[in-house]
């Protein structure tokens, strides 16, 4: 979610404080210097991903997730997987690009405990592949009314290579300094290292996080409530970093239904009837033991064999139980994964109508718009 804050050129001065303005020099390169230190220990905990002490634990759906306590005070959660969605599908699902899209991820994602989520700063990159910003997000408690809401402000990079189909996304959550500038790194963060496989048809998702408890927390030990106060703090920190290695396949499913909300449909009153299954060409004769079934997305004719029930986000937020055929879904699939129409400042996506709107629930396939996160 971005807020731009714009002022006219009648009401701008002709001088401009010089010091302010280095400042925020100042202060953009302290942000991207702890997103690359970040990024480095990502890819570092990539590397020796392999060797020991790390623990595996319950595997998850389709994610192998796995914790270690390499230092005192120090919590590690690495996982790995592949993915049947592009690397511009998985960055889009948490764009802000498009508020309705971003606040229906959230809430896909966190439930009723998400509150709100807000852009504060974005810094000005030398590529349009990179993007970096300050978002402040807020977390209603687990009892509404009862239970305290809690805000974290943290920094977002993104740096996507179109070339060759890899992503960086780092999350560092950030705490304010002395003079108030929010531009210390915290005790969180997270990275997701993306890899396309085009001829596969899948991504591979490397995710590692780390949680490192404050030196206060560590000396508060013989005193037993601020033990007790620090523990619990750590526990949900700890539960979060790992929460975000489980997400991963979830957000999997967000961009897959999105995908195909996005497709085109076939108007089913402009429709040549066709009594033969669009997948095996068997006749579609009236049975009760063969049930036929119309694809949502062509509108064709298609058995149980030759479909399958998917979910499809036709309104932002808004997600249905339609039964497509399998030729469809294997074209949406060889769409999101070929290249060779997209630009290399960034692909091409179609945004689907809100659902407060009532407007059709997509847009024209010949009016694209860029991706911007």
């Amino acid at each position: 979610m971005h807020w731009n804050f714009s002022s006219s050129s009648s009401t701008c001065r002709s001088t401009f404080d010089t010091t302010s303005f280095t400042n925020g020099k100042e202060e953009d390169n302290i942000l991207l210097a702890l997103a690359t230190n970040a990024r480095d220990k990502v890819e570092h905990a990539r590397c020796v991903f392999a060797t020991a002490g790390w623990k595996g634990r319950k595997e998850g759906q389709g994610i192998r997730v796995f914790d270690r306590k390499s230092t005192p005070g120090v919590y590690d959660v690495a996982a790995s997987t592949s993915l049947p969605c592009g690397v511009d599908e998985f960055l889009e699902v948490f764009s802000s690009r498009n508020c309705d899209d971003f606040n229906a991820t959230m809430v896909a994602l966190a439930g009723d405990a998400f509150s709100y989520a807000v852009t504060l700063r974005e810094v000005p990159m030398a590529s349009m592949n990179t993007h970096l910003t300050i978002k402040r997000m807020q977390f209603l408690g687990s009892i509404p009314l009862v239970s305290s809401a809690k805000t974290v402000e943290f920094l977002d990079y993104i740096d996507f290579n179109y070339k060759t189909r890899t992503a960086v996304r780092i999350l560092q959550t950030l705490t304010c300094d002395q003079a108030g500038r929010l531009i210390v790194g915290g005790d969180v963060f997270a990275g997701y290292l993306l890899s396309e496989q085009v001829e596969l048809h899948q991504t591979s998702v490397f995710y590692f996080g780390s949680h490192t408890m404050a030196l206060d927390e560590l000396k508060a030990k013989g005193i037993v409530k601020a033990t007790f106060k620090a523990a619990t703090a750590c526990e949900a920190t700890a539960h979060a970093v790992l929460k975000l290695a489980n997400l991963v396949p979830k957000v999997c499913e967000i961009a897959i239904r999105r995908r195909l909300g996005a497709a085109y449909t076939v108007n089913s009153a402009d429709n040549v009837v066709n009594e033969r299954c669009s997948g095996c060409g068997k006749l579609m004769k009236e049975s009760l033991l063969r049930k036929k079934y119309v694809c949502y997305l062509c509108c064709h004719h298609t058995c149980s064999s030759c479909s399958k029930p998917q979910d499809v986000e036709v309104l932002i937020g808004v997600s249905k139980r339609q039964r497509v055929c399998c030729m469809c879904i294997a074209a949406a699939r060889h769409r999101a994964f070929n290249t060779e129409y997209q630009l290399e400042d960034g692909p091409m996506h179609h945004l689907r109508a809100a659902s407060s709107t009532a407007s059709s629930s997509r847009t024209d396939p010949t009016t694209p718009s860029r991706v911007l996160h």
